[in-house]
């Protein structure tokens, strides 16, 4: 064979070998371009719930801290309530120890008897 259609058969592979080559390149960029497609979506899902969580998770703080301050309020309440009740049952105390003294005296028997 002369050389030039040797060299034109050897171009003609090698054209053959580029060209599957890119081929194969083209091939390998789509399914990578896919991978990271598809974890880009899973994460972008992932984002989303957790924005989710977190504002649930706020709304139960602000609830829970409105909790805090109306328990704290109505347990303030109830102490001063505990204080009134305490103060009347000592003022009813001393009003049913003069009673029981005028009626039975300080040595505890009936007054006159």
């Amino acid at each position: 064979m002369n050389n030039k259609l040797i060299a034109l058969i050897l171009m003609g592979v090698s054209l053959n070998a580029a060209a599957d080559s890119a081929e194969d390149n083209l091939m390998n960029a789509r399914s990578a371009y896919r991978t990271v497609l598809k974890q880009q979506t899973g994460n972008d899902s992932k984002i989303i719930s957790l924005q989710s969580d977190l504002e649930d998770a706020q709304y139960r703080l602000q609830k829970a801290q409105a909790d805090i301050v109306r328990l704290q309020g109505e347990l303030q309440a109830a102490m001063n309530v505990k204080s009134q009740q305490a103060e009347t049952l000592r003022q009813a105390g001393q009003q049913l120890d003069a009673a029981w003294g005028a009626v039975y005296g300080p040595g505890g028997t009936k007054a006159g008897r």
